[in-house]
């Protein structure tokens, strides 16, 4: 048969036989009484018509089909590759209104889905599915008998893939057909269904997300008005429920249900469950609940309430107050009780219910606020309890929240201003240590509050409750949450508020930054302050960045806090730069920002402080974050004096004591950002390259030497195709006509840094010469061994992404393709253990830049060298060694099965030993990230051997020096000791 099915396939195409001859010469397998054989031609029939084209398919045979199918759902045995036809017809632009009609009435009256396998049944929720989209009309002319038929179709269903195609139909019948009828039948199919759960089989392609399931039933259930009367009472049952998981299911259901049940439906219900929402508010331990709880209060009242936001109100005023009758009782009964009792219990939670009510409507905001805030306020105005008035005023912020979310002030806060001036006091002048820290933190809250809510302070107002919350978060307190609070906060109104903040705020900031003797702890407060405030709103960056560029430019600041304030500056910048719009925001930055902080440190070049590198090295991270973001015409005007001052200096190696050779890594940063098509302002690339590497390798700074390397290798990167090698190959003749030296290796290094990235050959060879220096034991074999981390590894601005480095595509690969086999094979090769533990430097170096997927692949025939590496190295080179080792576990286990007790674990321990100088605490945490995954990775049987061994040196790397590693070894102890007792 399937044989058939192709050449019928391909004579139908070609015209040599029609599809109706197909079916008449099918005529003996479909009419025939053996169900199996009916079956076969069914089958062959389906299969042609899934294949084939449109064009094959005449208009007029689609209809005498469709009425053949419909004929043939009554035969059980064909409906199966029946409806796969009818599918496969229904995607034509011949099947008609009539056919649609045609087929879901056989459908309904023939076909009974239940008693189908579950492929058959997904099938005919699909052609429903396609004929309600398609032809929408033939689905609301139908009217009941769609709904009737549909709900028959789906009693009894179990399979959750049929089930999530069934639940998505139904809103799109009850938007076409009014089911008003019939609701009942409907509802009561999907109705049982909730709540739903299940868990999908790993693995499976066809497998559903529960939650996707769970909102699609959603959707279901409260698409109609109709379901609400029959809903409403057994959705609020659901929030009773014991599962966690259930009740936040009913009330998020219960929430989407207030956007088309009637209000009438809630109100029967509302004083049921306001009271299980209270009792989840104030007992529920799951975040989460609560959530879905307020969630459900705010939407219900927002339908409930007796006027809808400004829809019976005047533009720009307040529906007036029904004193006689109000739905929020159910809350503020309860409120008021606990705010009037001697003491205030559940404040938070009593809070966030006002919150959620009164945020639900302009009018509910109102009620709420009128009956909350003269208790709060006369109970503030006659108690000095601390506790007592922290937990008033922490009541009193969540009712003024709601006006600041909705967006507009409550009638009553006019009126009792004055009271919450008093309360909230917006006297700069007040000592911050006098105050109980906790009710400092609800106080500042409650300024931020009255800041944000519209039109209620003026701008003298506003400026001193500025003033108030800056002065939290600068000036030293006793505890250094309040500090972190007002930063929170100011961050926050930096957001709304930008330009109150840029006149108030910043000055006193950038006043207390230049004040005498300021401590190194507060700098670094100050700076994270601006520098959080500044990243969060954009209108201040600018304002932000010129500010502390001029405190440093100018003087005002110890050049003690240099360092940490243009590293500050450097990061702002740097976050800056990656933002969609980088390349609108960096050119003011170059000229407002960078290029002063350039001028100042071009004028002033040698200090003589210890951290004057440290300065010039932020200062040029800054720059190549900026100057790559400007366009190829910018860059020019920029360069042309950079080269005029700095390339004499450059490209002279006796000028060492020049001051501006300090300066050289400007001049680098500024080169190596430049986008490819940017042209150098030299005569002769290749000459001046040369010239470059010349100097480099005579002259005794290496700051000179680096920068040097730096351009020449950032420069051949961005050179096209064409002369990249030709270019490298002039450096390297420069350099064999000197006297070979360290900086020979290092050149090598940043030649192939710059070449092997876009796969070009005169990189390997540098790679081979270099690995030549190491397994021949020459005398520069160390520096050659430790250079490889600058091949693969980070820079600062030279031949890096956001510089416009040149990244081919798999260059990673074909290193780690080429390179490590060579390591390998000289490693086992070497008699010399220094040579070997030179190639284990090289290959510690490789592997640790490779991305998982490529080191993954061949890792059995490197796991030896690693641990030889975590032998014999040590520091940063031990811990990368160790990290890999613990990827490795992480990724396939099985791998070190055989290892794990006799060579792994043994060596971890080794490496806890604080006394030892190789274990460094980046190499004594990276032991312990490993440790800790072992027992997660293998049976208790694989490694029960050694479970003693590792308890005993965790114990004593509990009593670390560190603090962090005492606390990784704390989580790795508990894991070994409970490990194997279940």
């Amino acid at each position: 048969m399937p044989c058939y099915c192709v050449f019928s396939n391909v004579d139908i195409v070609k015209g040599d036989m029609s599809l109706l001859e197909l079916v008449q010469a099918l005529g003996s397998y479909l009419a025939s009484e053996e169900a199996g054989r009916r079956s076969k031609g069914a089958h062959v029939l389906s299969d042609v018509l899934t294949e084939l084209p449109e064009s094959a398919i005449p208009a007029q045979a689609t209809t005498r089909l469709v009425q053949f199918f419909c004929a043939r759902l009554s035969d059980a045995t064909c409906v199966p590759h029946v409806l796969a036809s009818i599918s496969a017809l229904q995607q034509l632009s011949s099947f008609t209104d009539q056919c649609s009609v045609d087929v879901l009435r056989a459908l309904f009256k023939e076909v009974h889905v239940q008693s189908f396998q579950h492929s058959t049944r997904s099938t005919a929720y699909k052609l429903l599915d396609q004929i309600i989209q398609s032809h929408p009309q033939v689905a609301k002319m139908m009217g009941d008998d769609t709904v009737l038929g549909f709900a028959q179709m789906l009693d009894g269903e179990k399979d959750p893939r049929s089930l999530m195609i069934a639940f998505q139909i139904i809103p799109k019948l009850a938007k076409l057909v009014d089911i008003k009828n019939n609701a009942d039948d409907i509802f009561d199919v999907v109705f049982c269904y909730f709540p739903i759960t299940f868990k999908n089989r790993e693995g499976d392609p066809s497998s559903i997300s529960p939650e996707l399931l769970k909102s699609s039933l959603r959707a279901a259930i409260t698409c109609s008005a109709h379901f609400g009367e029959m809903a409403i009472k057994p959705l609020v049952e659901k929030t009773t429920a014991t599962s966690q998981s259930v009740k936040i299911d009913a009330y998020e259901t219960l929430t989407a249900a207030t956007q088309t049940y009637s209000p009438e439906v809630f109100a029967s219900e509302m004083e049921v469950l306001i009271e299980q929402i209270r009792e989840d508010v104030v007992m529920a331990a799951d975040e989460k609940v609560v959530n879905a709880a307020l969630d459900t209060l705010e939407a219900v009242y927002s339908v409930v309430s007796p006027a809808a936001p400004l829809a019976s109100s005047a533009a720009g005023q307040t529906p007036e107050i029904d004193e006689t009758t109000t739905s929020l009782d159910y809350v503020l009964k309860d409120a008021i009780f606990q705010l009037t009792a001697e003491d205030v219990k559940n404040s938070d939670q009593v809070g966030k219910l006002l919150l959620a009510a009164a945020r639900s409507s302009a009018y509910n905001c109102n009620v709420v606020s009128d009956a909350v805030l003269p208790i709060v306020v006369e109970r503030l105005g006659s108690t000095e309890v601390l506790t007592l008035r922290r937990e008033l005023m922490d009541v009193l912020n969540y009712v003024l929240s709601a006006s600041c979310d909705i967006r507009r002030k409550a009638e009553c806060l006019e009126a009792d201003k004055d009271n919450l001036l008093n309360i909230y006091r917006l006297d700069a002048s007040v000592p911050l240590d006098k105050e109980y820290s906790f009710l400092h933190i609800t106080r500042l809250k409650g300024i931020t509050l009255l800041i944000l809510m519209p039109q209620f302070l003026d701008k003298n107002e506003t400026s001193l409750a500025l003033q108030t919350i800056s002065r939290a978060a600068i000036e030293r307190n006793e505890d250094e949450n309040v500090n972190k609070e007002a930063t929170h906060l100011l961050v926050q109104l930096s957001q709304t508020n930008p330009e109150q903040v840029q006149t108030t705020v910043l000055p006193m900031f950038f006043t207390a930054l230049c004040e005498d003797m300021v401590a190194v702890h507060k700098i670094a407060s100050l700076l994270n302050a601006l520098g959080a405030i500044g990243v969060a709103a954009s209108e201040v960056l600018l304002p932000i960045l010129g500010g502390l560029a001029s405190v440093i430019t100018t003087g005002s600041l110890a050049f003690s806090h240099y360092v940490p304030t243009i590293t500050t500056i450097r990061k702002m910048i740097e976050t800056a730069a990656a933002t969609t719009n980088g390349d609108t925001v960096c050119p003011e930055l170059m000229t407002k920002v960078v290029a002063p902080l350039l001028s100042w440190i071009s004028e002033s070049p040698d200090t003589g402080h210890q951290n004057q590198h440290s300065i010039v090295v932020e200062i040029a991270k800054a720059t190549a974050a900026v100057f790559s973001k400007l366009d190829t015409e910018t860059q020019g005007q920029y360069l042309k004096p950079v080269f005029d001052r700095y390339s004499a200096i450059a490209l002279d190696p006796d000028n060492t004591r020049d001051p501006l050779c300090q300066l050289l890594p400007l001049y680098s940063a500024l080169v190596c950002a430049c986008t490819p098509q940017t042209k150098l302002p030299v005569e002769d690339l290749s000459r001046y390259l040369s010239g470059l590497a010349s100097a480099a390798l005579k002259t005794t700074s290496t700051v000179h030497r680096d920068v040097s390397f730096e351009i020449i290798a950032a420069t051949i990167n961005k050179s096209n195709a064409g002369t990249r090698g030709e270019l490298a190959k002039s450096v390297l003749e420069c350099a064999d006509s000197v006297e070979s030296g360290v900086a020979h290796i290092l050149l090598r290094h940043w030649l192939a840094r710059a070449l092997v990235n876009c796969n070009d050959k005169t990189g390997y060879e540098c790679v081979r010469w270099l690995l030549d220096q190491i397994t021949q034991g020459s005398l520069y074999s160390t520096e050659a061994a430790e250079g490889f981390n600058i091949i693969l590894g980070n820079h600062d601005w030279s031949v890096t992404p956001a510089t416009h480095g040149v990244f081919k595509l798999l260059s990673k690969q074909r290193f780690y393709a080429t390179v490590v086999p060579e390591i390998t094979s000289n490693f086992n090769s070497a008699s010399d253990d220094t040579i070997k533990a030179n190639l284990l430097v090289v290959l510690t170096h490789s592997v640790q830049h490779m991305p998982k997927s490529v080191l993954m692949s061949g890792i059995e025939d490197v796991v030896p060298l690693l641990l030889s590496a975590i032998r014999l190295t040590s520091g940063s080179l031990k811990a990368a060694s160790i990290r890999t080792i613990t990827m490795v576990v992480l990724e396939t286990p099985d791998t070190l099965k055989s290892k794990v007790t006799s060579s792994i674990i043994p060596l971890l321990i080794g490496s806890l030993t604080y006394s030892d100088a190789a274990n460094t605490v980046q190499v004594r945490q990276a032991t312990l990230d490993a440790l800790s995954l072992v027992p997660e990775k293998y049976a208790y049987s694989v490694i029960q051997g050694a479970r003693r061994d590792v308890l005993r040196a965790l114990v004593k790397a509990r009593d670390d020096r560190k603090r962090l590693v005492r606390a990784d070894a704390v989580k790795a102890y508990n894991k070994w000791l409970n490990f194997g007792d279940v």
